[in-house]
């Protein structure tokens, strides 16, 4: 019940961060290069698992892997997103061949509390294969937002000396995607942002 109520409050709470930051739906304003490259991308779902499950538009992170009933490890890892992104055309006598492809992504976090641990942001390439065609839905394309090394960092941050007041953590997390098309023009997607509850939940059976 507990877990509920605060993945009530934490979306209400989310829902008020985007409203103030100007966003609307699963992204936000500022997508670029769609007159280069005649395609325009947005961003039409955003959902997060977990090695637990699909948790939909829920961003709750499990911090520490516990231990189950005799000594079995708590089931636990790395922590992903998924994004659907449509294609809208900007020209319907464009080159019908041409398609954006998301070659890099980054995530970085912002801490709600000063007092919290910093998350250093994640720089990658993308998977090959992720490829926006116009007058499509395309994805779900899936990206890393926290790996276990990374909770390592924050709960060895926590424990040796950098102690925020109480769990759970609340973190404005920010996904960027970028790429190119055909013909060699830059594009971005406009930017996903997230409220995120990083704590210990309990996924023992």
């Amino acid at each position: 019940m507990k877990r509920k109520l605060l993945t009530v409050v934490l979306l209400s709470l989310s829902v008020a961060v985007l409203w103030g930051c100007g966003g609307s739906g699963p992204g936000a304003p500022g997508s670029g290069g769609s007159t280069d490259t005649g395609i325009t991308p947005t961003v039409t779902l955003v959902t997060h698992s977990d090695p637990n499950e699909d948790q939909g538009d829920v961003w709750e992170i499990d911090l520490i892997q516990d231990l189950c009933s005799a000594d079995t490890p708590e089931v636990w890892g790395n922590d992903y997103a998924h994004v659907t992104i449509h294609g809208d055309t900007l020209n319907p006598n464009g080159n019908p061949n041409n398609a954006l492809y998301i070659t890099n992504y980054r995530v970085t976090f912002v801490k709600q509390d000063p007092s919290l641990p910093t998350i250093e942001q994640i720089n990658s390439g993308s998977m090959s294969g992720m490829v926006i065609l116009p007058g499509d839905d395309n994805g779900p394309f899936t990206f890393m937002i926290l790996d276990t090394g990374r909770k390592d960092k924050i709960y060895s941050d926590i424990v040796g000396g950098i102690n925020p007041h109480d769990l759970p953590l609340l973190y404005n997390m920010k996904l960027e995607l970028w790429g190119q098309d055909n013909f060699g023009n830059n594009f971005t997607v406009a930017p996903i942002i997230r409220m995120i509850n990083i704590s210990d939940f309990n996924h023992c059976s």
